[in-house]
């Protein structure tokens, strides 16, 4: 439990540059093993869709962590990938890129999320149920067709005029 005199760490978020792709993909091959961690090739791709945004979080000028999302069909959000460094987990930043990232496809008209992650993936799990996440469904062998996933999903709140 954090005590109330240690002081918030704070990040900068920012729209990734193209200069960031190789601090993205090694901080994706740190975060997941080698099984299920992005090719440079799947990655790039996935941030270079017409539809897709990746934000960047930093502090101090390094790379802490970044997310990448798509809008897909019939307005359904679709979280491709979060990772935060090891050392800044549990200060908040995951909470702040999923906020960001969900606004942001909420602003290109998603009116709901959707995310897979691994179903041994317990500390994911939770995280994202405490992001107001439930789980619709197991995807058989989803993951190099022998890891099932559970398939998650938010209902964003409707816009405030």
């Amino acid at each position: 439990m954090k005590s109330s005199s240690q002081p918030a760490v704070e990040f900068t978020l920012r729209d990734h540059r193209a200069a960031d792709f190789e601090a993205l993909w090694q901080l994706d091959q740190e975060c997941f093993p080698a099984e299920l961690a992005y090719s440079r090739t799947e990655l790039a791709g996935y941030i270079h869709r017409q539809s897709s945004v990746t934000l960047v979080a930093e502090r101090d000028g390094k790379i802490a962590g970044y997310i990448v999302a798509e809008r897909g069909g019939r307005k359904v959000g679709h979280i491709i990938t979060l990772d935060v460094r090891a050392e800044a987990r549990r200060s908040g930043l995951g909470s702040k890129l999923m906020a960001a990232a969900e606004e942001r496809l909420g602003a290109m008209g998603c009116a709901s999320v959707l995310l897979e992650v691994a179903v041994d993936n317990a500390a994911a799990i939770a995280f994202y149920h405490r992001q107001g996440y439930v789980t619709l469904a197991t995807i058989p062998r989803y993951y190099n067709d022998r890891t099932d996933a559970l398939l998650l999903g938010k209902k964003r709140a409707p816009e405030m005029p």
